[in-house]
């Protein structure tokens, strides 16, 4: 973990950051709706989540793992990526940080710790808590970071993974993005009451 100061060089890189993360999404669209097939099947953008990402790259050390999901273009900047192998990767060019065979669902960048993206519904949790529990059993100090959707607290796996974490003590931060919005409408309607309330007894052991 890395320490984050309230400096006026932190926040001004952690907003260049911020507009480089949205600068490349609104390009990964233009390339979209311009160029058919130049992206292979669906893709899902980052845009106005991020300062989550960046806040929360910010804090890791430079040999700290991270995780993500389908949406996880910005996050594999906010931790660092670049723009260039970035976008190569999602249109499929020899030239991106996977050669070009991840895509858009997966852009991993190794040397940046990114381990791995999951296009499953909370298919990151499990891997980054393994990551964590690595790290403990070998003695490090380095912490595992996944990002997941509001989507992902109706998986089992999400729990698990929680119980797991939890009970054996792994260096594990999970980051739950919630924009509201799951691909059938709005979150508001799906359970019988807020999300925090169904979901406060099984997250409490593990703060």
């Amino acid at each position: 973990m890395a320490t984050v100061g309230t400096a006026v060089h932190d926040l001004k890189s952690a907003l260049h950051r911020m507009m480089l993360i949205r600068r490349v999404e609104e390009q990964v669209i233009d390339l979209a709706t311009s160029f058919d097939d130049l992206i292979r099947g669906h893709y899902h953008v980052y845009i106005g989540q991020e300062a989550t990402g960046v806040g929360a790259c910010m804090a890791l050390g430079p040999d700290d793992y991270m995780f993500t999901t389908h949406r996880n273009h910005g996050h594999v900047i906010a931790r660092g990526g670049e723009p260039g192998p970035v976008i190569a990767e999602i249109i499929g060019r020899t030239t991106g940080y996977n050669k070009g065979r991840g895509g858009t669902f997966h852009v991993i960048a190794k040397h940046l710790g990114v381990l791995q993206t999951s296009a499953i519904v909370g298919g990151g949790v499990p891997m980054a808590a393994g990551a964590a529990f690595s790290a403990k059993m070998r003695g490090t100090d380095q912490v595992s970071l996944v990002f997941f959707g509001d989507g992902v607290l109706e998986e089992g796996a999400f729990h698990e993974a929680l119980n797991m974490s939890s009970l054996w003590n792994l260096p594990l931060i999970m980051m739950c993005e919630n924009n509201s919005v799951p691909q059938e409408g709005h979150r508001q309607g799906e359970y019988p009451t807020s999300s925090f309330a169904a979901t406060r007894w099984p997250t409490s052991p593990a703060r």
